[in-house]
């Protein structure tokens, strides 16, 4: 299993790229970085070409998936196709660099559940019934799915939750002290959330 931490969003709201900004004295796509390492997994970031040199600069062009030009699709999906096709028989446990409070006890439940039962293609967690899709692990063969749909125009939606409409899905519900954990930042003010107490 790899893990990957998204990072090619466009970051409209926040105005600059989040993936890039500091937390702790650590830059955000760090930050969540080291959530996954520590469930001893090797972790690549998912960049659109306009980030690729800067981080490369921090990180190396090693440990960076660009975006597949030749992938017709936007959004976060466009970053998950590209690390999928760039490493096809590795199942992806994604968590979007924004996700930043992510405690890993939690991702270790995912591990867990796809250790567990591996009949379904993808693990997510639900927060008030709503899917989580940009924390939870995609397995290799879900993901031929998907791609499959795409080379037959028959993937007409590119949101994740379209995609997870089409593939088996395990879903653990949060509990709600648990929350919080799920919070991800788009803008300046909810940043000040963060260093406040």
């Amino acid at each position: 299993m790899l893990g990957i931490v998204l990072c090619g969003g466009q970051s409209l709201r926040m105005g600059t790229d989040k993936g890039l900004l500091n937390h702790q004295n650590k830059l955000w796509a760090q930050v969540v970085a080291d959530k996954l390492i520590s469930l001893n997994l090797p972790v690549k970031f998912s960049v659109n070409p306009l980030q690729q040199s800067t981080y490369a600069g921090y990180f190396g062009n090693e440990r960076l998936i660009v975006d597949d030009p030749s992938l017709d699709v936007r959004g976060p999906l466009l970053g998950v196709l590209s690390a999928h096709l760039s490493n096809p028989e590795e199942d992806l446990f994604l968590l979007a660099c924004d996700i930043l409070l992510m405690e890993p006890r939690l991702l270790e439940k995912l591990i867990h559940s796809a250790k567990a039962d591996d009949a379904f293609d993808v693990y997510i967690f639900t927060k008030d019934g709503q899917q989580e899709p940009l924390c939870g692990i995609y397995k290799s063969e879900g993901l031929k799915k998907i791609i499959f749909m795409l080379q037959h125009n028959a993937l007409v939606k590119h949101s994740m939750k379209y995609v997870l409409g089409n593939l088996r899905v395990s879903e653990i519900a949060v509990e709600d002290h648990d929350y919080r954990y799920f919070g991800n930042f788009n803008s300046k003010e909810e940043i000040k959330r963060l260093s406040s107490p």
